[in-house]
């Protein structure tokens, strides 16, 4: 189980895997509102932190406190 400390650490780097993947494969997600150089950033990165987080929760792979 991931420490409750340790969590936003742990889906980020989830999220880094994501951002891997799609950088080898040559995907290019273009953000209007974020001129930043990553293809997972603003609301996108937010959703999907979100998302992660609540599954890994009803999962056991993070405490809810």
């Amino acid at each position: 189980m991931v420490n409750r400390e340790d969590t936003c650490e742990f889906i980020g780097q989830i999220i880094d895997i994501f951002e891997d993947f799609l950088d080898a494969k040559g995907i290019i997600i273009t953000h209007p509102e974020d001129e930043n150089s990553a293809n997972i950033c603003g609301t996108d990165y937010d959703d999907l932190r979100r998302n992660l987080a609540e599954m890994m929760v009803n999962w056991g792979v993070i405490h809810q406190d």
